[in-house]
């Protein structure tokens, strides 16, 4: 009789049926839990795994280890480190990973036979198999070793059939970068579209979003992103890789707030997340598109000050999802779709039994978040990748992201009774806030006209302006962004409505009796600046200290670099700097305001910037587009004043010597 031999990796306890046959293994196996090693520790050429192994289905991941070893004894030593183990995650947190892996002596992505290969998730998901793997471990051994070096030679394992290879591009093949939250819907419907299309073949990337866009970044090209958030496009379209009015929004992605089954601090809604009981909250890094609704959605909640000492970002976004489900954390704001997804294409959905979203976050608290479609540059079949983005734009693709808990890209409200005409979509920097959505309001209830906003930092809204192709008006924080617009022929007018003067913030009684631009440089201060890259209020600021000469002596100081002039203001407020060059509007913020005292900077070391409303050449109602700007150089002056803003017609004499040019801007200096 046969003997029946069950591995358990958990613990590496053996259990058979004859014990007497069992097979000793032909290499050193050590398991301490959290990882496993496999061969001589004194082996030179080490490959490390990072996998969830206790969360099943990942048994591969031992047995690769295991043939590596074997194949190369004495010279290769492979360590499994199981991330779901609380050690092991902190080494997978330590390296910046982002989804299951294997390193080769550090290596991340190697060159094999020409080509960039990365051993990254699933084999079947990202198109990789054994013999590779062992290929490109064979290459590094005689690296180290010295050629000649052969594996031992054992049955070769059957080659997976995979969607995707290391082959060069042939005909008809579309690249796809997908990540993993987006695998189930995109398996529906890249099924759909190749019943359509058989000449066409999908070819799909599937791993973390970090991962895909740090090769974006490194400069990959395949033919789609596919987007987890349209945010994180902003920083990759100003670097020139999308093909510009490319994106198509498939659906939006619902905010939720999530918690354990047994709920143990009894959370009903957002509000609860300030409740004494609730210790510590978890939800996405900033920067992507679920981490800045979160902040956002707390905000606009007025909860974000007792919220915020509370939050756990992980480096790693799938680890948010995890970390909660083993009570590491008492909520979590999270994508409701995280609570049903696959993460290999063409698998059912596996339900989160042991999470619940007690309540989904109105849409009004936070800017839509889209799962998108874009067209990268350098990508190999272009044309036919178009053909999948008009697909994704046909009823029956709508309706696979709803089948899948996406939520249509239609904003939630309806228009208004007033009026039945196209909204107007306003891109503004997040400066303008509080007086624009006043306006907005005015406006609305005065000729029946919704009005939307999208409010971020200024360079960032251009990149959105250039990858969307959509959009009404523009009024960023400073004239050089709508001079960028129009030399791309973006705008068909623009009317200054304001100013921005610049002034030093400090926190309320000014502790480190900080009087000067000078005194930013002072030996102890905490400073905080814009980020150039991102807002305007950067830019000026860097104009600013040039101007003075004191831009080296200030950056020393710098502890805090901000998104936006709201960001910058409110990282003063919790004590986390203690001076920041903001906007003169900013400080009239009624929360900044109370925590805040004034510095003037003399217009004679002053940068001043205009702030020119611009109707965009995408408007879809040019009508409504002239009738806003016109109330907002009539009307709109007096809301700007109420609210603490330099109206057009307000700005002193003195100042207006300082005014911004594009000449002395950041991205064109002297």
């Amino acid at each position: 009789m046969l003997a029946l031999v069950f591995a358990v990796f958990g613990n590496f306890s053996v259990l058979t049926a004859q014990p007497q046959q069992q097979k000793k293994p032909s290499v050193p196996i050590k398991s301490e839990g959290w990882r496993i090693t496999y061969g001589d520790p004194k082996a030179k050429v080490k490959v490390e795994a990072f996998y969830p192994i206790g969360s099943g289905g990942h048994e591969f991941v031992l047995e690769f280890s295991r043939k590596l070893a074997e194949a190369f004894p004495g010279k290769v030593q492979v360590i499994v480190y199981d991330w779901t183990k609380p050690k092991a995650a902190d080494e997978f947190s330590k390296r910046g990973l982002s989804c299951g892996c294997f390193i080769i002596n550090g290596k991340m992505q190697v060159t094999h036979k020409g080509k960039t290969v990365a051993f990254m998730r699933r084999p079947e998901m990202t198109g990789w198999s054994f013999d590779l793997l062992k290929a490109v471990v064979a290459e590094e051994v005689n690296r180290v070793y010295g050629k000649g070096t052969k594996p031992e030679q054992k049955k070769a394992s059957p080659v997976q059939k995979t969607g995707t290879g290391t082959s060069s591009n042939p005909k008809g093949v579309v690249e796809i970068f997908v990540p993993c939250g987006l695998a189930g819907p995109y398996g529906d419907l890249a099924r759909m579209f190749q019943k359509q299309h058989p000449e066409i073949r999908l070819r799909p990337n599937v791993t973390g979003i970090i991962a895909l866009l740090n090769q974006l970044e490194a400069g990959a090209t395949p033919d789609i992103f596919l987007a987890l958030g349209t945010f994180e496009l902003t920083k990759l379209a100003e670097q020139n890789k999308f093909v510009e009015g490319s994106i198509v929004k498939c659906a939006r992605i619902p905010l939720a707030v999530v918690v354990p089954k047994r709920n143990p601090a009894g959370i009903k809604r957002l509000e609860d997340l300030a409740s004494p009981k609730v210790k510590r909250v978890i939800t996405y890094p900033f920067k992507l598109s679920g981490g800045r609704g979160a902040r956002q959605a707390l905000e606009a909640a007025k909860i974000w000050d007792a919220v915020n000492p509370k939050i756990f970002t992980p480096k790693v976004p799938d680890q948010a999802k995890q970390l909660l489900k083993k009570g590491q954390a008492d909520a979590g704001i999270l994508y409701r779709t995280c609570l049903m997804e696959s993460y290999i294409p063409d698998q059912p959905p596996v339900i989160e039994h042991d999470l619940i979203a007690v309540q989904t976050i109105p849409q009004n608290l936070y800017e839509p978040i889209y799962a998108a479609a874009v067209l990268v540059k350098g990508g190999k079949n272009l044309d036919a990748a178009r053909k999948f983005l008009k697909f994704l734009q046909t009823p029956q693709a709508r309706q696979v992201w709803i089948k899948w808990g996406f939520e249509p890209v239609e904003e939630v409200a309806k228009p208004s009774k007033l009026s039945s005409k196209t909204p107007l979509f306003i891109y503004a920097g997040a400066a303008f806030r509080p007086p624009l959505e006043e306006m907005g309001k005015e406006f609305e209830r005065r000729y029946g006209v919704p009005v939307r906003f999208n409010f971020t930092g200024s360079n960032c809204l251009l990149a959105q302006i250039i990858l969307s192709q959509q959009g009404d008006l523009f009024l960023p924080g400073e004239e050089f962004y709508v001079r960028q617009a129009q030399k791309r022929g973006y705008v068909l007018k623009s009317e200054v409505i304001g100013y921005f003067v610049p002034v030093i913030l400090v926190r309320k009684g000014n502790p480190k009796n900080i009087r000067s631009l000078k005194d930013l440089a002072n030996s102890g201060i905490k400073v905080g600046l814009g980020d150039p890259k991102a807002c305007a209020i950067g830019e000026i600021s860097e104009a600013i200290l040039r101007k003075n000469g004191l831009t080296e002596v200030v950056h020393k100081n710098v502890v805090f670099r901000a998104m936006t002039a709201p960001e910058l203001a409110n990282a003063l407020r919790l004590g986390g700097i203690d001076a920041c060059i903001n906007w003169d509007a900013i400080a009239n913020y009624p929360w900044v305001r109370p925590a805040v005292e004034v510095i003037t900077i003399p217009p004679e070391q002053n940068v001043i910037t205009a702030n020119p409303l611009a109707i965009l050449k995408t408007t879809k109602n040019r009508q409504a587009a002239e009738l806003f700007l016109q109330f907002a150089l009539t009307d709109g002056q007096r809301i700007l004043r109420r609210h603490g803003f330099t109206a057009r017609n307000d700005l002193p004499p003195a100042y207006a010597r300082a005014l911004f040019t594009p000449t002395a801007s950041a991205s064109s200096p002297k």
